[in-house]
């Protein structure tokens, strides 16, 4: 091989591999009505060819005779379902069924001081960042939960973290254009606009509400701007430049068309929330613990740590509005709902908030 190929291809590596850095957050408490555990206990199980399923429970732990609504949550890019485990249980215990799918989890070795076994993992990876099968996973789980007893089939949402957020967009916008109303809303958390389709290409026909988050500090899929790998910017940028464009194919960059603020400029509804001082993976969290945990593991599994472990991070918002907009749009309690979007201008923890 080449020398001049052999050095990009490690940089691409090395790029990838920070991927998996995360922040660790300084524990926090909230005081809006849902920045706690719900009123329901949890059942989390495995499906078989559909993943990770959580069930409500009355608080006795016994199953009650009612139709809850559903989720499909979709992962980042490897990003292992099971990883969102809090988040998961945080978003269920306020009275939702969910299903995470646990397909495109692996992407081999990315680790730079093995680079011969990172080189192989090149097919791995290229299957784990493939959109359209992301997407056919994602469907699938709708119908799914579509199908249960237990789930109201009027009552189905799509939240997504990074490559899962933007392929949620694309899958809302493919069904609701092939059955007008099927999915009732979209939660996109950093949401990747480099998924194919683009998701600011297709999100004008979503037609259903949508609500986005990002951050200025987050370096792999920011508010707007280039993706810079590291949380310190400037000294990784190179390996961005050149490993996005490796990994991703010659007409991906640094900019992922545009970013997250795209999507928001090009939706016809949709609520953007600019959260502050959160990294690409602290953003999909609760109180950082699961986040601490992930650094450790990324700082073991891929040799590089690009976290800065004393950011004084407060608690994590993005859940807490999640549930009070998915409260409002899938007309759960409303009031509850509307009222908890109120407070989000007024919330330290957020720069700004759009909505159209």
């Amino acid at each position: 091989m080449p020398n001049d190929l052999l050095t990009k291809r490690l940089l691409a590596i090395f790029w990838f591999a920070s991927l998996m850095a995360v922040s660790v957050t300084v524990h926090g408490e909230s005081t809006t009505m849902f920045g706690k555990k719900g009123p329901y206990s949890v059942t989390m199980s495995e499906v078989s060819d559909q993943g990770l399923l959580l069930v409500p429970h009355s608080a006795d732990g016994t199953a009650e005779k009612k139709q809850w609504p559903g989720i499909v949550f979709g992962h980042g890019l490897c990003g292992p379902a099971r990883g969102y485990t809090d988040t998961l249980e945080r978003l269920c215990s306020w009275g939702f069924v969910i299903i995470a799918n646990q397909q495109q989890e692996d992407c081999g070795v990315l680790n730079i001081r093995r680079p011969l076994q990172s080189l192989r993992s090149r097919g791995k990876f290229q299957y784990a960042a493939n959109s359209s099968i992301m997407a056919g996973n994602i469907t699938k789980n709708l119908h799914y939960l579509a199908s249960r007893s237990d789930v109201n089939p009027d009552a189905l949402a799509l939240v997504g973290h990074s490559m899962g957020g933007g392929v949620s967009i694309d899958v809302g916008t493919a069904v609701n254009t092939e059955q007008p109303g099927y999915v009732k809303a979209v939660i996109g958390i950093a949401p990747w606009n480099g998924a194919r389709p683009v998701p600011s290409s297709v999100v004008a026909k979503l037609g259903a509400p949508l609500l986005l988050f990002c951050s200025s500090s987050d370096s792999l899929c920011p508010c707007s701007g280039a993706a810079t790998v590291s949380d310190s910017q400037g000294p990784f940028t190179s390996p961005a430049v050149v490993g996005i464009p490796m990994l991703f194919g010659g007409g991906a960059d640094v900019y992922w068309n545009g970013g997250v603020d795209a999507i928001y400029k090009n939706a016809r509804t949709a609520i953007l929330m600019q959260v502050k001082k959160v990294s690409h993976f602290t953003i999909a969290g609760t109180d950082g613990k699961q986040m601490e945990n992930l650094a450790y593991q990324s700082t073991n599994l891929y040799g590089l740590n690009f976290n800065h472990p004393r950011r004084p991070y407060a608690m994590i918002p993005t859940l807490e509005y999640s549930v009070g907009f998915l409260y409002d749009v899938l007309n759960i309690d409303r009031q509850r709902g509307k009222t908890m979007l109120a407070r989000a201008e007024q919330d330290n923890r957020i720069d700004k908030v759009l909505s159209k």
